[in-house]
């Protein structure tokens, strides 16, 4: 009675067995073995069951959903990168400021403060 609507809903609307139990009182395990008769019975269905086995239901509003969150994260990701940005100048500044006033202590006081390049022997 319900087989051949299952078989319908299953390779020409793309549901499903999950989504069939919903619209038809027939248990999952029922409907799985009734599409695996189908499939050994016609084989010419085998790819098709294959391509089915992973239903995809497009949802507008997941979709949308989706497409904003990925604009928030980049907005995100662009204010943390400029403020890494900043952050970078600062500190690139403050050793260029570090590198001087060591300079100009070693010429004021005429006093080597840096370790010399290269190895002891």
């Amino acid at each position: 009675m319900y087989y051949d609507e299952v078989i319908r809903l299953y390779f020409e609307e793309g549901l499903g067995s999950l989504r069939i139990t919903h619209l038809i009182p027939v248990s999952r395990s029922t409907i799985l073995r009734w599409i695996r008769n189908f499939v050994s019975e016609n084989p010419e269905y085998r790819y098709q069951m294959q391509k089915a086995s992973t239903p995809k239901l497009v949802d507008p509003a997941a979709i949308e959903r989706q497409e904003k969150a990925s604009l928030e994260e980049i907005k995100a990701l662009k204010e943390e990168l400029g403020r890494l940005r900043v952050e970078l100048q600062k500190a690139e500044l403050r050793a260029d400021l570090y590198d001087e006033m060591i300079n100009v202590a070693e010429k004021q006081f005429n006093i080597p403060i840096r370790k010399k390049v290269g190895v002891k022997r």
